[in-house]
């Protein structure tokens, strides 16, 4: 009797040690969980801001020519235009005594073809 005491001591004692190490893996699961799904998270995030940056690129050409074009138009004008009063042989008015400026960018709403 003695001896199957022991024998079931020990398979106590083993299945104790097994329950143990699978409440470990259990416990380490869970946390490999939070953190993947936070992870997924944080990859949704990155998609999203991706998407944003994507769509401000596809602005780039356009402000780039506009940008270009205002400054084209700085061009037409000569040193001489920048020298306050030089052109002035009449009573203008004060407005009229200023320096040249570029022309005015206007912006524009422009609808895209899905939204409609």
């Amino acid at each position: 009797m003695n001896k199957d005491t022991q024998m079931l001591s020990i398979a106590h004692q083993s299945k104790k040690q097994e329950l143990a190490y699978l409440q470990h893996i259990t416990k380490l699961t869970d946390r490999l969980k939070l953190q993947l799904d936070k992870l997924s998270e944080q990859i949704k995030q990155m998609h999203d801001n991706a998407e944003c940056v994507s769509e401000i690129m596809k602005n780039w050409d356009s402000i780039i020519k506009s940008i270009s074009q205002a400054s084209l138009s700085l061009l037409q004008y000569t040193e001489n235009d920048y020298e306050f009063g030089s052109w002035d042989t009449t009573n203008r008015d004060n407005s009229e005594n200023e320096p040249p400026l570029p022309e005015t960018l206007v912006r524009v709403k422009v609808t895209n073809d899905d939204q409609q």
